[in-house]
């Protein structure tokens, strides 16, 4: 069967569709990947065929990190002019690139995936990462960083948050149909979700909401859970003494690493605790650490997190999914989107105390949210029995297979 993958975004919107290309190739199929350009080197490690769309996303997130994490009005304004630039670019090559495909798998930000399989009549499935993009009274619209509201309030913002974006957005993407010589959609939220998304989420970690508005397939999380060796000298770190903690935020950009980095340290040192920073996008850490501080670049965090006494993170599905199978507390940073929904659930499910928004990170909040956690027997308990119960769960399932049979049956 021939698959084209396609994804836009940052590292947590792109990783899924690889690790589910390089397993769909394993599997005898014919895969094609089309993402951004940053992830041309990990798609030729995995030997994934590639094609790049667009513009590289890590060069046009650091132009917008001093608006990231602000939230309001600001933060929708730069997303949406993210998204209309790309957009452009996905229309310019999506079209004839999955020309002859079989079934289009569209993810995160690919937002003209779905025009260009119906261009050439191709079966499509959209993969949300998260319950936080379905419509519900359980949880707000995924701009709205409280996750508090009650039921109405929550049903009030969907009604009203949403639709204005939705236009907007439907305006420029009716644009690339129209020069595709498709007809126009009325909303782009409803069109890209489709009429049966397939949510990669785990169940346990993040259940359906009970009044989503669509019929959803639920699968694992796909992102890479794959175990490969650490740098050596990391190795050497994590054998060299207790625990430390892991304090990195991703792809999030930063306007001043140097000053987060300080906030960090100053944390780590009220604790006394060792630590393991993420440099990430942003380049956190660098330059001369304390002794009992190592900074690191990309390594597998599904190797790395079972051996940390507790993860600092950002608050993207993949790390919080991960750091939940890892059965380790966590403490989330949510910068923006989803990364609020994903805050909610640790606090909610026990895993780690309320979330710090990344506007007001000190180190007098993160100090005490890791003194919380770093002492904490009933909540480590908690976090090593969820930890099991998701291994367990994503180990007893086949998300290749379970999103082949779900689109055999939309097709048939």
């Amino acid at each position: 069967m021939r698959i084209a993958l396609a994804t836009d975004g940052t590292r947590g919107d792109v990783h899924p569709m690889l690790e589910l290309a390089a397993g769909l190739r394993a599997a005898g199929h014919d895969v094609l990947l089309l993402a951004p350009p940053d992830v041309a080197e990990e798609a030729a490690a995995r030997a994934v065929p590639f094609r790049p769309v667009g513009l590289a996303v890590r060069q046009q997130v650091a132009e917008v990190a001093g608006v990231v994490g602000a939230g309001g009005v600001r933060t929708i304004v730069e997303m949406l002019r993210f998204l209309r630039t790309n957009l452009e670019a996905q229309f310019a090559i999506l079209p004839e690139a999955v020309r002859g495909f079989d079934l289009v798998v569209g993810a995160s930000l690919s937002l003209a995936a779905r025009s260009a399989a119906e261009l050439h009549g191709i079966p499509y499935r959209f993969v949300a990462y998260c319950p936080a993009l379905l419509r519900s009274s359980e949880h707000p619209v995924f701009t709205i960083r409280s996750q508090t509201l009650p039921p109405w309030l929550n049903r009030l913002g969907w009604r009203t948050v949403l639709p204005p974006v939705d236009r907007l957005l439907a305006r420029v993407v009716n644009q690339g149909r129209r020069r595709l010589g498709l007809p126009p959609i009325a909303s782009a939220y409803a069109y890209f979700l489709t009429e049966r998304p397939i949510l990669a989420a785990d169940r346990a970690l993040a259940p359906m909401p009970r009044d989503a508005d669509v019929a959803v397939d639920q699968i694992p999380c796909l992102h890479p859970m794959r175990r490969e060796p650490l740098p050596p000298k990391l190795e050497s770190f994590l054998e060299q003494g207790p625990p430390p903690v892991y304090l990195g935020f991703g792809s999030m950009p930063d306007a001043d690493p140097r000053a987060t980095t300080r906030v960090l340290l100053d944390a780590i040192a009220r604790l006394g605790c060792r630590a393991v920073i993420g440099r990430g996008w942003a380049e956190i850490g660098g330059g001369a650490l304390p002794s009992g501080v190592i900074d690191v670049g990309s390594v597998s965090h599904a190797t790395l997190f079972p051996r940390v006494a507790a993860v600092v993170h950002h608050g993207g599905a993949g790390t919080t999914t991960t750091a939940a199978r890892a059965g380790v507390p966590q403490i989330v940073v949510p910068h923006l989107a989803d990364q609020y929904y994903w805050a909610a659930r640790v606090e909610r499910l026990g895993l780690g105390p309320a979330g710090i928004f990344r506007r007001k990170l000190t180190a007098d909040r993160l100090a005490a949210a890791l003194g919380h956690v770093l002492d904490n027997e009933i909540l480590a308990e908690r976090a090593r029995e969820l930890g099991e119960r998701l291994r367990v769960e994503a180990e007893a399932s086949d998300p290749i297979a379970a999103i082949l049979a779900s689109s055999s049956r939309l097709s048939a």
